[in-house]
């Protein structure tokens, strides 16, 4: 009983252990990069970025980021977030969509913010409700280098 209490243990702590992200933090960004096995709203067909992805990514929200955010929808009363990209933390999730195209979900939240999201966004998705421009989100399509479907938090 005892040894099949001890494998059920190891069984629930890899199980849980293989859907943590991986955090991938350098001078220019601090991110968690999710497995294809985290169990998400993502469409079936997942794959976990790499850190070369992520490092595409992250000088594409540099340069494409304001663009984007023209309307500057729901920054009026919290931050401009393409002037503030190096103040969020950001959790990226892999899918393909119907085409096969490799498309990353970045998720992003103000670092100071919200201090127990800080304490899990390694380990869930960060859903925030209302918080303005604190907590937003955008889509980059890794094969066609779209960066779109931008959604900004709105305001209670």
């Amino acid at each position: 009983m005892k040894k099949l209490l001890t494998v059920l243990v190891c069984l629930i702590s890899f199980i849980s252990s293989s859907q943590e992200a991986e955090h991938f933090k350098t001078s220019d960004f601090d991110v968690a990069i999710f497995p294809a096995e985290y169990k998400d709203w993502l469409p079936e067909n997942r794959f976990t970025p790499t850190q070369e992805q992520v490092t595409i990514a992250e000088g594409v929200l540099k340069s494409k980021l304001e663009k984007l955010n023209y309307l500057l929808t729901n920054q009026s009363s919290s931050p401009v977030i393409h002037k503030n990209l190096n103040k969020y933390l950001r959790q990226y999730f892999g899918y393909t969509n119907q085409k096969g195209e490799h498309i990353l979900l970045i998720n992003c939240f103000w670092k100071n913010a919200d201090q127990s999201a800080k304490k899990y966004w390694l380990k869930e998705r960060i859903n925030i409700l209302d918080g303005g421009s604190f907590y937003w989100n955008v889509k980059y399509n890794l094969d066609t280098g779209e960066l779109f479907d931008l959604e900004v938090n709105g305001y209670s």
